[in-house]
């Protein structure tokens, strides 16, 4: 589809919508119905394009509400104020000290010691994120010989009430 027809299209709809929003108020359900079955010439010209940009917002929203795939059970970070991606120091070849982010289920104990370990490079207020991962580290203590995991040394926290 060219851009000459991409724009004539959008001021197409762009008619369209005005026309249903003077007859009272906008609906997008009703104005698809009415491009459906009074232009069905004008969307067959278009199709393949709009089957285009419809899939990709589906997979757009998709990817912005999807929860892991591998993700079996309740993510036991939940009630941690913690985003889904965390900063985790590393060093590199050179020895210098990195930041690279994981996903928070993929948290080792090395990475958690890492991070409680940078804190105390810079004395600073307690924000609740540290809090939050002291909590974690707490928490998960008993745990580091049988667990993999900090996500699964949490259940098995949660699994005997601590």
């Amino acid at each position: 589809m060219s851009n000459l027809e991409l724009k004539e299209f959008h001021s197409f709809l762009e008619e369209l919508i005005e026309e249903s929003s003077r007859e009272g108020r906008f609906s997008v359900d009703k104005t698809i119905s009415t491009i459906v079955t009074r232009y069905p010439e004008r969307i067959a010209n278009v199709q393949d394009h709009i089957n285009d940009l419809g899939l990709r917002a589906l997979v757009r929203n998709n990817c912005r509400a999807k929860n892991s795939a591998t993700s079996t059970g309740p993510d036991m970070f939940g009630h941690y104020r913690l985003g889904k991606r965390i900063s985790v120091p590393y060093r590199d070849e050179k020895g210098k000290l990195r930041w690279d982010r994981k996903r928070r289920n993929e948290l080792s104990f090395a990475d958690l010691d890492e991070i409680v370990a940078r804190w105390s490079d810079r004395p600073t207020r307690q924000s609740q994120e540290r809090r939050d991962f002291d909590d974690i580290a707490r928490r998960t203590k008993p745990y580091r010989n049988q667990a993999h995991s900090v996500g699964e040394a949490l259940e098995m926290a949660q699994r005997d009430g601590r």
